[in-house]
């Protein structure tokens, strides 16, 4: 029996054509706020998955914050059960059409080849009960995902990407690794933060 279009692909397809209605329009930036409405502000899930894609972009100082934060705003409020909306000092900044849409449908082929191996599976991990606790979690690891210590974000923000991924695909297997790749990253971020401070203890007590 030949298998229907897996749930991600669905949704990555939806980021396309978001992205595709926006450039359509003639702008060549957009704002955080506008990429949350062509999203859609209920789709609290799709938009995590969109976020930890952007922060994988490069960009300039203080963009991966700003992802950090929106993501942060996204998983608040879908623990809360409200629409998005963000901080206008966040939904203000801006993002180049192009770039994003050429990315996008990028990720729609890689999205198409990782699907071959993921599928739903282990449901009650991903269901409507895990909404809080994934929200909940998003928003923990966003707040270390804040750190501005160059690359000690990409490990949580592929952990997040994964779970985000998986949540979406209603593959629980995925989602326990996506989880653990998060907790793996935390603890890197914490030993780098904790090298950072006891470098800089002994610079002073050199100094001093």
């Amino acid at each position: 029996m030949k298998r229907g279009t897996p749930p991600i692909v669905r949704y990555t397809n939806r980021i396309v054509i978001g992205l595709r209605t926006v450039a359509a329009s003639g702008d060549e930036k957009l704002t955080f706020q506008r990429l949350i409405e062509a999203m859609g502000q209920g789709s609290h899930r799709l938009l995590i998955l969109m976020l930890t894609l952007l922060n994988m972009i490069p960009g300039p100082p203080g963009f991966g914050g700003v992802i950090a934060w929106t993501t942060f705003a996204v998983a608040l409020a879908m623990v809360l059960g409200r629409p998005v909306r963000l901080p206008r000092i966040i939904g203000e900044r801006k993002l180049p059409v192009a770039p994003l849409l050429k990315a996008s449908e990028q990720v729609v082929k890689v999205t198409g080849i990782i699907a071959r191996f993921s599928r739903p599976r282990m449901l009650w991990l991903t269901g409507a009960a895990a909404t809080i606790p994934y929200g909940i979690f998003a928003m923990v690891i966003s707040v270390a995902m804040t750190v501005p210590i160059p690359f000690s974000n990409a490990v949580p923000n592929v952990g997040l990407c994964v779970l985000a991924f998986s949540m979406l695909n209603r593959d629980g297997i995925g989602a326990v690794i996506g989880a653990a790749i998060c907790v793996l990253g935390l603890g890197v971020e914490i030993a780098l933060v904790f090298g950072a401070i006891n470098l800089g203890m002994h610079a002073v007590n050199t100094v001093f």
